[in-house]
Formats: structure tokens, C-alpha cells, sequence
């Protein structure tokens, strides 16, 4: 019987770890979801990105084939499905459920699992330093953000 994979978060770490499931495991029914609508980024180069070195968003979500990492890269690829602009609000461990809901339609779904991997990423800590409060100091961790 396939596994079912849910993967919370896409940027780093889950589109990785969706992947290698696949690999390991290419009956495996896996699915990454997103409260974001670019997904497999760089955020890395998100500085250059803001600077201007970097004109288009796409050249940190490209392969080194320059194949874009969206949807339907991953859908047709890797046979991974993503939900972008979906935001995990619940788990429950004991039932190994996942509720989330789609931000644009407020639609609400119930994905079940049998492995689970939360890959949100991180946020940049403000520290409690004299100038840390001005309207023109700002932390940028994703590129909705840029």
C-alpha cells in the first residue's frame, strides 16, 4: 500500500525532503503544501533579488536546466502535488490528519498521512538593540516579503 506524505513548506528543505521520498519510495502518494504562491526558491539569494542583481523572482526558482520549480514542475517531474496559497492550521497526530485551508477561497481540506515532515522554515529574530524599532529597518525571510 503507498505511503501518503505530507510535506508542510516549500521552499528549502521541503521540496527536498518530497523529493527524496519519491525516490526512496516512488509509489508514495506525496503531497507539499504552501501558505506562499512561489514555492522552491533560493532564499538565499532573496539580497540579491532586492538589490536588483537579480531582475526576475523566476532565476532563483530555476534547475540548472532553467526549468521553473512550480506546481507543475513537481506535478509533472517528480509526481509530487503542491498546494500553493494553502496554510497547514491544524495537526492531529492520534487521526495523522493535516487540516489547511486555501487563503484566496477559504476553502478547507483534510489531507491524511502516514509520514508527516514540517519544513517551515525560519524567521529572522529583531534583536533588542538601540535603533532596532525604526520604520526603516526591515527583515525579509521569504520573497512575498522582497
Amino acid at each position: 500500500m503507498p505511503k501518503r506524505i505530507v510535506v508542510i513548506g516549500a521552499v528549502a528543505l521541503g521540496p527536498k525532503a518530497a523529493c527524496r521520498f519519491k525516490r526512496l519510495e516512488p509509489e508514495s502518494e506525496v503531497t507539499m503544501i504552501d501558505q506562499n504562491h512561489l514555492i522552491s526558491y533560493g532564499g538565499c539569494g532573496i539580497p540579491y533579488f532586492i538589490s536588483g542583481d537579480i531582475s526576475d523572482p523566476g532565476q532563483l526558482r530555476a534547475t540548472s536546466f532553467n526549468m521553473l520549480r512550480d506546481e507543475a514542475f513537481f506535478h509533472e517531474a517528480k509526481d509530487i502535488q503542491v498546494l500553493t496559497n494553502t496554510r497547514a492550521v491544524a495537526i492531529d497526530r492520534r487521526a495523522k490528519t493535516v487540516q489547511a485551508v486555501h487563503l484566496p477561497s477559504g476553502k478547507r481540506s483534510v489531507l491524511g498521512y502516514d509520514k508527516l515532515v514540517i519544513a517551515t522554515g525560519a524567521r529572522p529574530k529583531r534583536l533588542p538593540v538601540p535603533g532596532s524599532d525604526m520604520d526603516t529597518l526591515f527583515q525579509v525571510s521569504s520573497m512575498d516579503e522582497a
